[in-house]
Order: C-alpha cells, then sequence, then structure tokens
C-alpha cells in the first residue's frame, strides 16, 4: 500500500506591513485514490465510504461531486494544461474529523506508471471567510524526484487571505512525496518575499497505531486550522496591518 501518514509542521512568516509568524504542528493524510476501498479497511474509527471518528467525504473535495474524485482532477489538469493525465492520483489533505472538515489547501499528485514521480501537481485552495475553492496545476519539474523540486512561478489569480492584496507574484516549490514532505510558499512584491509559509512532515506507515496516535493527538484538527486562522488574523488587525476586501465586493460597488 502506497497510502500514509505524515506528520510535523507548518509555518508562516511575514515581514511586511508588521512583522507576524506562528508554528502549527498538524499531520495529514496521503492517500492514493485507487486504495480508498482498502486504506481503512478494518479500522474501527476510520472510513471513506461511511460517517466515522475520521471519514472522506466526496462533497469536501475537487470537482463535481456526481465525478469520480480522480476524473474531477484529471480533467482539471486537462483544462488547464491541456493534456489528460492518465496515472494514478493521490492527495495529501485533511479528511473530516468528528463531523468537520476543512482544508486551507490540498494537494493532488498525478503520477507516472511506476509511481516513482508526479508527472503533474493540482493545487487546490480554501480561502476564509469566503469559503472558496480555487484550483491551480502545474506540470512537474525535475528529473530527480529525490533530489530536484519542482519550482513555479506566478502571478496572484486567487483572493487567499483579507490581508494580502492582489498584486503579489508567487514562487511555489514541492518536493515529491517521500520520507520527508517539504512545499514552500513565497509571496513577493516588486521581487521582493514579504511572506513566507513552510510546510514541512516526515512520513509514517498507514498502521493502527499511527492512525491511533493521529486520531487522539489531533482529534479536533480541522476546527483547531479554523481557530488558528481567525486567531492569527485577529493578531494582525491589532498590529495595524490593512484588511484587502475580496475583489467581488469591490466589483459589485462599482
Amino acid at each position: 500500500m502506497k497510502s500514509c501518514l505524515y506528520f510535523g509542521d507548518v509555518y508562516h512568516r511575514r515581514t511586511s506591513p508588521k512583522p507576524h509568524a506562528f508554528k502549527f504542528r498538524l499531520f495529514m493524510v496521503h492517500l492514493f485514490l485507487d486504495e480508498m476501498e482498502e486504506v481503512f479497511r478494518k479500522r474501527i474509527f476510520w472510513s471513506t465510504t461511511r460517517p466515522n471518528l475520521a471519514c472522506l467525504r466526496r462533497s469536501d473535495y475537487h470537482g463535481d461531486t456526481s465525478a469520480s474524485l480522480e476524473n474531477s482532477v484529471r480533467k482539471t489538469v486537462q483544462d488547464q494544461l491541456g493534456k489528460r493525465p492518465e496515472g494514478t492520483v493521490s492527495m495529501i489533505t485533511h479528511l473530516r474529523y468528528f463531523g468537520h472538515c476543512f482544508n486551507p489547501v490540498t494537494f493532488y499528485y498525478c503520477w507516472n506508471e511506476d509511481r516513482s514521480q508526479p508527472e503533474y501537481l493540482l493545487v487546490e485552495i480554501n480561502n476564509t471567510p469566503w469559503n472558496e475553492r480555487h484550483a491551480k496545476a502545474f506540470k512537474w519539474k525535475g528529473d530527480d524526484p529525490d533530489e530536484t523540486p519542482s519550482r513555479h512561478n506566478f502571478t496572484k489569480e486567487f483572493h487567499v487571505s483579507p490581508f494580502i492584496g492582489m498584486d503579489v507574484d508567487y514562487e511555489w516549490t514541492f518536493s515529491c512525496p517521500g520520507k520527508k514532505l517539504t512545499v514552500n510558499m513565497k509571496d513577493k512584491k516588486k521581487g521582493e518575499v514579504f511572506f513566507h509559509a513552510n510546510l514541512k512532515m516526515s512520513r509514517k506507515p498507514m498502521n493502527g497505531a499511527n492512525l491511533a496516535w493521529a486520531l487522539t493527538r489531533f482529534p479536533f484538527l480541522t476546527i483547531q486550522v479554523v481557530v488558528g486562522i481567525y486567531f492569527n488574523a485577529f493578531l494582525l488587525r491589532l498590529k495595524g496591518c490593512a484588511f484587502h476586501p475580496h475583489p467581488k465586493s469591490l466589483q459589485e460597488k462599482n
């Protein structure tokens, strides 16, 4: 079985307009979608087909819920990049824990035939407080999955945070999921980095002991994520950071 768990930290740091940083401990599930029927078989508190303490609900993830998640991911990659991936699809995400699910970001990997390296990557972001989703597809770069990260530069397209405007350039770097997983996201203005988010995790096998530890150590993980987002937003307002309205609200006023 290729599916596994990742444990680690996410770290956010901004230098402008006011310095602010935080670090958050978490775990994420790396689920190969062709293993969904067996991955939690005989696990009392985990499931992919029914409500449970930890479960997967199709509506929490990408695309048309009447289509399979694999086909929805493949369709979006094809729509954005012009080529349909045919290999196995996996995702690194939060499931629904104690009835609640929220994913600031989910990573969908479209793998080559022997599953040694991704061919495409789809990143889907959820924003708050608007609860919108936005997916961005990338062709995987780098020939050595152990040594060469996939690096991508582009202009911001989606309003993620009310404390960062739209006039931003991104630099995103992804390691291939292996024993370690690293994701770096930098926000730049006029070539200068003012915000940096880093996800750094280590792989653990998806066995009974690790599943029990994950659910015991992080029982209300997704609720804690939401509380953390609003708490840090409150701190940013106290520090005097400007609030950037959603572009749609500005268009409606005009």
